[in-house]
């Protein structure tokens, strides 16, 4: 009995730290976000910054990460259906060009803006892990941060890509 009381009282003083931890996992929401340079999948360079004008979803994926693997056709379809909003899957580490693809190739579907980066993004875009989703608006102004694949957080992506303008 005791040692159940003692992990209650655990968890309640680590909810409020955990709720914390999620609220400020990337970007902070209202604030431009930082750049992010990488090379595409047809080996041009890809800046952030430039890149204005367009609404943007950012996903950031590795080819060894689970989730990343199930939510990658859900955000193809989403970029089938939001055609106004740019949508963006960031590889996160140091793999080859070749690596990547044969990944991509393994999928039903991804997203068809790829950028490839030789890492580092994650300290930049302060998220926690993988996958992680930003929404920008035109001027690359963040909008949301989702921290992994659930249905709550797809609820949540498809709820801010409603709220985005149609052009």
């Amino acid at each position: 009995m005791r040692v159940k009381n003692n992990i209650c009282i655990l968890l309640l003083l680590l909810f409020p730290l955990l709720a914390a931890a999620e609220k400020t996992s990337g970007p902070p929401v209202g604030e431009t976000a930082p750049n992010l340079i990488g090379r595409t999948l047809d080996d041009q360079t890809y800046r952030l910054k430039v890149d204005k004008g367009k609404p943007k979803v950012i996903n950031f994926f590795w080819v060894e990460c689970k989730p990343c693997v199930q939510e990658m056709p859900e955000l193809a379809k989403l970029e089938k259906q939001y055609t106004g909003v740019k949508f963006i899957s960031v590889h996160t580490r140091d793999e080859s060009h070749a690596t990547v693809l044969k990944f991509l190739e393994s999928l039903p579907a991804a997203p068809s803006n790829i950028v490839l980066t030789s890492g580092g993004v994650q300290q930049t875009f302060q998220y926690r892990g993988l996958p992680h989703t930003i929404v920008l608006d035109s001027n690359n102004v963040v909008l949301l941060n989702l921290s992994g694949y659930t249905a709550a957080n797809m609820q949540r992506l498809v709820k801010a890509l409603q709220a985005i303008p149609r052009t």
